[in-house]
Formats: C-alpha cells, structure tokens, sequence
C-alpha cells in the first residue's frame, strides 16, 4: 500500500512540472532582468546582449514574427521582433510569462508615434 502510494506521488510531481516551449539557445533565466526594468533605462542597455522576462501581451497573427511584452510605462512599446520563419512565436503564449536573451535595438514607430524599443533573439523561453 505504502509502495503505491508513495509511486503515486513521484508520478504526480513529475507531471506537475511546467514545461516550456524554446526557441534557439537555453535561457539563462537567472540572468533575466524583468522588461519594466529594462524600459526604466533602456539606454542604458542600446546594442548589448541582455536576457528579459515578461509577460506576453500579444503576438504577430501572421507570422509568428514577433511578441509585445506587456509593460508598466506604456507610453514606451518593447517587442521581441525576428525575421519571418526564424522563430514562429504560438498565438497561445499570449498572458504567459516569457523570457529572452537578444541584442536591445531602438524600435522607430514614426512621426506620429514615440519610438520604442525591441529584442532580436537568440534565445526565447516561453512557460506552458
């Protein structure tokens, strides 16, 4: 009794573990510093590798190309943008928590609008 009780709950923990959908190279998630973070001085951090956390406010419906984090300034928009078919980002990672590792580029929206900032990937991690 004891043995299938104790089989029981191994089995249970190791379902109960989140998977994750990858996309390039492993995320060093201890590394990542959260979006709202980054955006506080974005600058800071122009033309540099760095690995971020976020929540995913939305996703390209065509190609999978790109994921806006949702962010505390929204008058500053951030994205993860790659080339169509390098990464096709799931329409489902929308309210999920992501994490990605990738040069900071300034994102130009215009005359009309402020520009903002993007992520080109090496690496997204995208909790299940």
């Amino acid at each position: 009794m004891y043995k299938t009780l104790l089989a029981l709950a191994f089995s249970t923990t190791l379902f109960s573990v989140q998977a994750a959908t990858v996309f390039g190279e492993v995320v060093d998630k201890q590394a990542a510093m959260p979006v709202s973070q980054l955006l506080a001085e974005p600058k800071m951090h122009l033309q540099q590798v760095v690995t971020i956390s976020g929540t995913v406010d939305s996703v390209c419906s065509k190609q999978g190309c790109w994921m806006k984090f949702t962010a505390s300034n929204e008058n500053v928009p951030f994205r993860i943008k790659v080339r169509d078919g390098d990464m096709v980002f799931p329409l489902s990672a929308k309210g999920k928590t992501a994490y990605a590792t990738g040069l900071l580029k300034v994102w130009e929206q215009g005359e009309d609008k402020a520009d903002g900032y993007q992520l080109i990937p090496t690496a997204v991690e995208i909790a299940d």
